[in-house]
């Protein structure tokens, strides 16, 4: 019998141009049955990403269709003047008549701008004008969602990792459930950093990619610059922080700190995470970005490089190992950074996602659907016995994967916190044992200084953090 998770799959083992990225298809789903559906995307795309294509064909062409996700907004109300920024690096200018089309609200409108959008564009006196324009922002299927989640035999997360394209088996959910954490908020109304360190081939790229049209994340697989991170003060143009819901760091094992760019990039970062603000310099033309809180989640995702020389090391704690790598390579102490990040997780076996595919997807509005509806889960618990932080990190965790559907007690989740988490238990608790668990933490107080995790008991885990941190270079 089949699942009804299967009536909403989308076949995406088609030919294409490998020219437009098969999310974009995915984000237009009428592209993967309709041959001539998927020439005009893919001719649109080309005229709103390439600029020799774009440059070539408006030397003929009066008028072109385009759709592109634009890398700046310009709003300046001394000269009247709304336009965007395309990734070829020109400037459209948009008449005040169709911003209308954009929303009902400023803040909607803006939005709007920032994600996927449709324009018309012709040339004028040298210069680009929008002649019609049509936010292709995503919608939210929670109806479908709803239903598919009330009659699958599949938990959220597996729905989730199949609507990604993968089987749901154990290896794949257990990659996959710290990036999914990244997509919803705690129940504090706080966004879910994640870094994640694997061997090649484990689709961090894809999943990165996929972000960029699912949630409108922006991918950035160097270190960046505060001008594209935060302002380009020389264009007026604001930074990634402030288009993009969500932001991902690719080969982050390779950062370094050794320019002041990027120191104060980092300081940045270490602010912005925490409490919103996301500050630089103000520029010789007197410009600043917005002084007003924007939380977004940072996940981190990496190769394993200089963890792979602590594999095997007992006791084996992510976060002390990922602060005494960083602190080596950055030059500083990184231990800030790492209290900001729910999880630190490090997968040392081999998972190949390429033999996991199954060339069927839930189109993005459902899956956004599925968050949704599990968002609406995630509820206040105090099951934690940490404290700070990192007790905060593992409540919220507690209660986002098992919205997932991902039986997870206080002493998991805790442990996945501490980075001390056996992950091979991942999924074999009892919803028993995970009730067992709220109803223990119903009655306890915070643990007094001097006790610590679970795991250890009456250990102190900061202690043991910090021996472990002074020490493990010599545990090699």
């Amino acid at each position: 019998m089949k699942d009804v998770l299967s009536k909403y799959l989308l076949n995406i083992n088609i030919p294409r141009d490998s020219a437009v990225p098969l999310e974009v298809y995915i984000a237009f789903p009428k592209t993967l049955t309709d041959e001539n559906e998927r020439k005009n995307v893919r001719q649109w795309w080309l005229y709103g990403n390439s600029k020799e294509i774009l440059s070539m064909d408006l030397i003929t062409k009066q008028k072109v269709e385009c759709i592109f996700r634009p890398t700046g907004v310009i709003i300046d109300w001394e000269h009247v003047v709304v336009g965007v920024q395309m990734p070829s690096g020109y400037m459209v200018t948009i008449p005040l008549r169709h911003l209308e089309y954009l929303g009902t609200t400023t803040e909607e409108k803006i939005a709007n701008l920032s994600d996927y959008i449709y324009m018309a564009v012709r040339r004028q006196e040298g210069n680009l004008v929008a002649d019609a324009v049509l936010p292709l922002r995503g919608k939210v299927e929670n109806e479908i969602a709803h239903t598919i989640m009330g009659e699958s035999h599949y938990t959220p997360l597996e729905l989730i990792v199949h609507g990604l394209g993968y089987q749901p088996i154990w290896e794949i959910q257990r990659l996959f459930l710290p990036r999914v954490v990244t997509w919803f908020k705690g129940f504090d109304g706080k966004p879910m950093h994640v870094a994640q360190f694997t061997l090649p081939e484990t689709g961090k790229t894809t999943f990165a990619l996929r972000n960029e049209t699912l949630y409108n994340w922006g991918y950035i697989p160097e270190p960046p610059t505060l001008a594209r991170l935060i302002l380009n003060a020389q264009m007026g143009i604001l930074g990634e922080v402030f288009n993009r819901n969500g932001i991902i760091f690719d080969e982050f094992e390779k950062w370094s700190l050794d320019t002041a760019d990027r120191q104060y990039t980092f300081y940045a970062l270490l602010t912005g995470m925490e409490q919103g603000k996301w500050a630089r310099g103000v520029s010789a033309k007197g410009i600043k970005p917005p002084d007003i809180p924007r939380l977004i989640p940072i996940l981190f995702f990496g190769n394993l490089g200089d963890f792979q020389k602590y594999e095997g090391v007992r006791p084996f704690i992510a976060r002390a190992l990922f602060v005494n790598i960083f602190e080596k390579r950055f030059g500083q102490d990184t231990t800030a950074l790492a209290d900001r990040i729910c999880v630190i997780d490090t997968v040392f076996k081999e998972c190949r996602v390429m033999d996991y595919l199954t060339y069927n997807v839930l189109p993005d509005a459902v899956i956004r659907g599925i968050v949704s509806e599990c968002q609406k889960k995630v509820l206040p618990v105090t099951v934690s016995k940490l404290k700070g932080r990192f007790r905060r990190h593992s409540d919220n965790l507690f209660s986002i994967v098992n919205a997932l559907g991902v039986n997870m007690t206080g002493e998991d989740t805790d442990n996945m916190v501490i980075g001390t988490y056996d992950w091979d238990t991942l999924g074999t608790r009892s919803k028993e044992e995970v009730q067992f668990s709220i109803d223990e933490a119903k009655g306890q107080t915070t643990l007094p200084t001097g006790e610590g995790t679970p795991e250890e008991a009456k250990e102190n885990f900061e202690d043991k953090m910090k021996s472990l941190r002074d020490g493990v270079g010599e545990q090699t």
